[in-house]
């Protein structure tokens, strides 16, 4: 039997692990960046989609979490940023389906 590597479901674990609290992929210093409680954060434009696309193949496409953390450590600072932003909108987005009392 032959185990193929799926990267949209490590995305999905990383999520899901989101929701519970915890950010394997971020360093702690990028979480308390105050540039993420601001308020022009959490829209996300139809190009900041796109781009956050190219950005999620390439992290997803590594098999080892260490490996996906160097490629996120190795954006640039804008393209991190959105990276991140794509996450927790993602992560924010499979909370609200798992409880939909919150909506």
């Amino acid at each position: 039997m032959e185990i193929q590597y799926r990267p949209e479901e490590s995305m999905k674990a990383l999520i899901h692990l989101g929701t519970q609290g915890h950010f394997p992929l971020f360093h702690s210093s990028w979480l308390t960046d105050p540039e993420l409680k601001e308020k022009k954060f959490h829209k996300i434009t139809g190009l900041e989609r796109a781009r956050a696309k190219k950005l999620f193949n390439r992290v997803s496409k590594h098999r080892q979490l260490e490996h996906k953390k160097t490629v996120v450590l190795s954006m640039l600072d804008d393209d991190r940023k959105l990276f991140m932003k794509a996450f927790f909108k993602l992560v924010e987005g499979k909370i609200l389906d798992q409880n939909p009392e919150i909506h």
